[in-house]
């Protein structure tokens, strides 16, 4: 069987960092293979069968800046990312909860800005069929990123990401990010049915949540599959259906 790859494509919670009580002036430290929701969901599909790239960042966005930190734009990296690691059988995408940081949106934030991000590299995937098995753009599974928590302790992360009014605006992500995904006719999960952040940053997932996303994704991909397997016979039956008709 030919083996099959998959991108992931996210910020630290595909990095797989481990949420700390305290601040640091180190980097963050990572979750290991048997615990990150990427090592868990190539386990799970089968490790003989799928090769799997982790492509998480810390901070990383969708589109919007940071001052001199241009390199977090997923927009101006997902295309070269692509290309590095076709062909790609699917893409798993799981970014957004930078892009609600107040610092990034002196004119505010609505929740266009919230959709037009993702749109924007759901847009470069599909527009890049060369990245693709066969020359045709690879499936793209859209996650939805994990509800903000208000944290007793790193109150520095609270505040980054916008207090009661980023919280408010992490719980909508899973309406705007399905929206986005129905009108783009591509696969959706929402990631707080399966994982949740740790109370120690209020961002971070925990180690059970990563096993749990891992395993909800693998599934969420092997029913692609199935669906991709079925499409050809079904077409073959209204094919054959037409010709009787006529």
């Amino acid at each position: 069987m030919k083996r099959k790859k998959i991108l992931c494509f996210g910020d630290s919670n595909t990095y797989g960092v481990i949420p700390e009580k305290e601040a640091s002036p180190y980097p963050s430290d990572r979750y290991d293979e048997n615990t990150r929701w990427p090592c868990v969901m190539q386990k799970t599909l089968g490790i003989d069968q799928w090769d799997i790239i982790e492509e998480g960042l810390g901070g990383r966005t969708t589109m919007y800046k940071v001052p001199g930190e241009d390199y977090r734009l997923s927009d101006a990296y997902l295309l070269p990312c692509l290309l590095s690691h076709r062909p790609l059988d699917y893409v798993v995408l799981m970014v957004g909860i930078n892009d609600i940081q107040p610092k990034m949106h002196p004119d505010g934030f609505d929740h266009y800005d919230m959709k037009d991000g993702i749109k924007k590299l759901i847009h470069i995937i599909k527009g890049a069929p060369e990245t693709g098995a066969g020359y045709v753009p690879p499936k793209i599974l859209l996650v939805c990123p994990t509800f903000m928590k208000e944290t007793p302790y790193r109150r520095d992360v609270f505040d980054k990401y916008g207090r009661e009014a980023g919280i408010a605006w992490s719980q909508k992500f899973p309406a705007e990010y399905h929206e986005v995904a129905e009108a783009e006719h591509i696969a959706f999960l929402d990631g707080n049915d399966y994982a949740e952040a740790s109370i120690f940053d209020g961002i971070h997932l925990t180690p059970d949540s990563h096993i749990r996303l891992g395993r909800a994704i693998a599934g969420k991909i092997r029913s692609m599959e199935a669906a991709e397997a079925a499409a050809p016979q079904d077409s073959q039956k209204a094919s054959l259906k037409q010709d009787i008709e006529m």
